[in-house]
């Protein structure tokens, strides 16, 4: 039950600095791509036991990451799919140090899935305030999806 506080909390804080980064002046982007992965790694210090650089490697692999979303790759067009299997790849330190492969790779694909699929489904419907929807489910699901790997 407290795990669940806990991941519920880094949700929230997680959503909003997501949404922060994306809203521009007098905001930065450096919020979400700093913080976040501050908070998770603090996290995951107290929940899996192992070595300090897997911490280091994980808080740097995801908050660059975050700092894109691999338009250079697909043709100038933002691509949530790939942005959210890259924050979810950006955790392999905690697939190799831990052992939780299985949890690692549904983190990948469910992160994918669902931003990606968030994106679409905004834009297809033309749902309003769709970037504040889809900025706040980005943010919520990376904190969230930590459940698959502890």
């Amino acid at each position: 039950m407290k795990n669940l506080l806990i991941i519920g909390l880094m949700s929230v804080i997680s959503s909003v600095l997501y949404r922060l980064g994306g809203i521009g002046r007098p905001f930065r982007s450096w919020m979400r791509d700093w913080i976040i992965p501050l908070v998770l790694v603090i996290y995951m210090i107290f929940r899996l036991p192992v070595p300090w650089y897997a911490h280091l490697l994980a808080f740097v692999f995801t908050a660059g990451a975050l700092t894109s979303y691999w338009a250079y790759l697909f043709k100038g067009e933002d691509n949530f799919y790939m942005h959210g299997f890259m924050i979810g790849l950006s955790y392999f330190p905690y697939a190799i140090w831990g052992g939780n492969w299985l949890g690692f790779s549904l983190r990948c694909v469910a992160l994918a899935v669902f931003m990606g699929g968030l994106n679409w489904f905004v834009h297809k419907y033309q749902i309003k305030y769709s970037d504040w929807i889809e900025e706040f489910g980005r943010g919520v699901a990376i904190a969230l999806s930590l459940l698959l790997l502890v």
